[in-house]
């Protein structure tokens, strides 16, 4: 998430320098053809905290902490929570200070700053972190000098007036287009969201049908697999080898009946000529069937099957 929110400071701004990788980045422009720089510092919390930026030089604007010039009072600073974009927070600071651009802390309005051979000279941003300039008094950054005695004399009597001067201040108007514009990106994401709710309620309703034909398919599965080991059993050719086995012992045994039978007396001829060949067939037969299903039995184990 760290790496999104950097990624997002070199989206949304151009100028990007990286000072101390994954720590410090530093974002270079124009206010009033002056260049300007603000120093981002990330700190150990980040994203969970928010970043500090400080401008250098130091500006006179509301937003600024004029004694070590951090930027305080940004909406996007002031507003900012873990799912907002650094990219975008620096982006709006930077374009307020471009449209409507301050003055430097200790510039006179209207004075630029001269060098020693008397041409004018603008202060430049030096290279890497941004050094603070001395602390110099407030200056008129809401334009009241410019009014004359009626007219402040009116603002501070008539709320109406107030307010009306107020709203046309640059710095205002701008946090009020950023307030518009983050509403119009929290409605759009509760539209998305409730578009979603609707696909993911039907997503959820066919898992659980899934789950229950899952569960349905493994039942039956479980009683077709034992199905299956039973008949296995039932017909591997060692258990149908013990069966041969047995019949052929009952049919052995059936036979020496029959003839003891005959010789006690309790039957006589016809009737031990009929059960007495039956029951040697039988056992003719299943004796042969064993005998051939021994020699192949035992052919497949030579064979290491």
């Amino acid at each position: 998430m760290r790496k999104r929110q950097i990624d997002t400071l070199k989206i949304f701004n151009i100028n990007v320098q990286e000072v101390t990788e994954n720590e410090e980045y530093l974002v270079n422009f124009e206010s009033g053809g002056r260049d300007i720089a603000i120093n981002i510092i990330l700190g150990p919390e980040f994203p969970n905290a928010k970043p500090k930026l400080v401008v250098s030089p130091i500006l006179s604007h509301p937003w600024v902490n004029t004694s070590t010039g951090e930027i305080e009072n940004a909406p996007g600073i002031l507003n900012y929570t873990i799912h907002s974009d650094l990219g975008r927070v620096v982006q709006a600071i930077s374009r307020e200070f471009e449209k409507h651009p301050p003055q430097l802390l200790n510039e006179t309005p209207g004075t630029p700053q001269h060098s020693r051979n008397g041409n004018s000279q603008e202060p430049k941003a030096p290279e890497g972190r941004m050094i603070a300039s001395p602390v110099t008094p407030e200056q008129d950054v809401f334009g009241l000098q410019g009014l004359s005695l009626d007219d402040l004399s009116r603002l501070n009597s008539d709320e109406d007036c107030l307010e009306h001067f107020i709203e046309k201040l640059g710095f205002v108007q701008n946090q009020s287009n950023e307030m518009n514009h983050l509403l119009d990106q929290i409605e759009v994401t509760a539209t998305e969201n409730l578009a979603k709710k609707q696909l993911i309620d039907e997503r959820k309703t066919k898992l659980e049908a899934m789950y229950l034909e899952f569960k349905q398919l493994g039942a039956r599965y479980e009683a077709s697999n034992q199905k299956y080991q039973k008949k296995s059993e039932d017909f591997s050719p060692q258990h149908i080898k013990e069966l041969l086995q047995i019949a052929v012992a009952a049919a052995d045994s059936r036979s020496d009946e029959e003839a003891q039978k005959f010789l006690s007396g309790d039957s006589d001829v016809g009737t031990f000529l009929n059960n007495f060949i039956e029951s040697r067939k039988s056992y003719t037969m299943r004796k042969a069937k064993e005998d051939r299903l021994v020699q192949q039995l035992t052919a497949l184990e030579r064979a290491a099957f």
